[in-house]
């Protein structure tokens, strides 16, 4: 593992009240309804990858499967010309008496593949992200109730430009920590995933 510090700041969105975005005429995003290891480990590695994203290339196909399956994780899908382009991954935190998460909609993972950056996507992917965590949120939570928020993290190991964006798009850090870094010291090995691909293969053996 490293032993680089990593800052991550925590972010609420305060910005005014989200709306989807227009989308080209060739972009479509679309929401995964049937929980798919197979697609959300993808999406993690191929847009995590560049960014050295590590905390969930260690499980296995069952923990994919069971994550997926909880009605608490929703995840959809950007497609241009029919092409992955990226994803947004939602958690809803609810407000519990023993919290280890901060309560509301997390944007737990937001990105586009490598292929697809420059083209303007990113700020209407993160407009979009916010406009579905705040509809799911409105589900949710009582309107009445406006200390729910929609929150994300971000660190120093993300995107150079990560948390400027999240700014821009009406975040503003609420905390932030220091420590060390858990990313593998060998990130080449660790990006084959290995054990989700003997894993897979056992599951599908054993069924």
């Amino acid at each position: 593992m490293s032993d680089d510090l990593i800052t991550t700041w925590y972010l609420q969105y305060q910005g005014a009240t989200p709306t989807l975005p227009d989308w080209p005429a060739n972009c479509l995003l679309m929401e995964a309804t049937i929980p798919s290891p197979e697609l959300s480990q993808f999406l993690f590695c191929a847009v995590g990858h560049h960014w050295r994203w590590f905390s969930r290339l260690s499980w296995n196909y069952q923990q994919w499967l069971d994550y997926l399956s909880k009605d608490s994780v929703r995840t959809w899908v950007l497609y241009q010309a029919g092409t992955i382009a990226g994803f947004v991954e939602l958690n809803y935190h609810p407000v519990t008496a023993h919290m280890e998460q901060s309560p509301g909609v997390e944007l737990k993972f937001f990105g586009l593949l490598p292929a697809f950056t420059g083209q303007g996507l990113g700020p209407k992917l993160a407009q979009a992200a916010i406009a579905l965590a705040q509809q799911w949120l409105d589900c949710k939570v009582p309107t009445t109730d406006k200390q729910i928020p929609v929150w994300l993290h971000t660190c120093s190991a993300d995107h150079p430009a990560a948390l400027a964006t999240y700014q821009k798009a009406g975040f503003a850090i609420y905390q932030t920590s220091q420590e060390p870094a858990d990313i593998p010291s060998d990130y080449a090995e660790a990006m084959l995933c290995r054990n989700f691909v003997y894993s897979r293969l056992s599951h599908f053996t054993a069924n």
